[in-house]
């Protein structure tokens, strides 16, 4: 279970500070601002039965420390110890280190690999593990960061308000390449996690639409089932009031 509060990242994000990934190549990238922290923290009968990891999360805006106006975006996932044992000694709390795989690297990794040209680029990843000090020794701790598409981003929390802001004439042009768009992620065997308007860019100087967020296994590469649906579902729908 995700809680929006927790306290993990205590050091080591603060503003200024450079990370440095080492795959696919070296590269370097300074801290600006942390957006959301995340835990998703279980405890011990959970993780023995189910198989779930305690996890923390931390969303950062970042820059290339030789260009501020190269930002993008990182994440951060740390392994943190079983709830009830945060104040067991080092070594009992090692006894939990573990290795993960985040979907979301698994993603952004297969889809650059493939060269999609309508979702985000990754830009490097780091897979470590925390020192004798950490959280959880010999625990992972996994860096990435993805460049941020161009664009206006057609929704938000509170649904799909920026592109319902559009003039009808746009708004139709979004329609008419969403189709397209989204067979070329299902065939590079991915899908939005949350199929709704806050996981989509629109850039309108060159006509591309993006998917961003999380993504899950599409399963075999075959064109969903089009129709007014799924465009409801993705919340570009014309509203009522707009329909003759």
């Amino acid at each position: 279970m995700s809680s929006s509060y927790s306290a993990w990242f205590r050091k080591g994000i603060e503003p200024g500070t450079i990370i440095t990934l080492d795959q696919p190549v070296s590269s370097q990238w300074k801290i600006l601002e942390k957006l959301n922290e995340h835990d998703y923290q279980v405890n011990e009968e959970v993780h023995h039965e189910y198989g779930f990891r305690s996890i923390a999360t931390a969303k950062i805006l970042c820059c290339d420390p030789l260009n501020r106006a190269k930002k993008a975006l990182m994440r951060i996932y740390t392994q943190v110890p079983h709830r009830k044992t945060e104040m067991d000694d080092a070594e009992t709390r090692g006894r939990q280190a573990t290795t993960y795989n985040p979907r979301e690297l698994v993603a952004y990794r297969d889809l650059t690999q493939k060269r999609s040209s309508n979702t985000p680029k990754l830009l490097g990843y780091k897979i470590g593990t925390q020192g004798p000090s950490g959280l959880v020794p010999g625990g992972f701790i996994i860096w990435l960061v993805w460049e941020i598409v161009p664009g206006l981003r057609l929704g938000d929390s509170d649904g799909a308000g920026p592109f319902l802001a559009l003039e009808s004439y746009e708004r139709e042009q979004i329609r008419a390449v969403f189709i397209d768009a989204l067979l070329k992620l299902v065939e590079n065997g991915w899908y939005p996690t949350v199929p709704r308007a806050r996981s989509l860019v629109w850039h309108r100087e060159t006509q591309t639409l993006y998917f961003i967020g999380r993504f899950s296994k599409a399963g075999k590469p075959k064109r969903p089932v089009f129709g007014p649906k799924l465009i409801a579902t993705f919340e570009l729908a014309e509203p009522e009031s707009s329909r003759k």
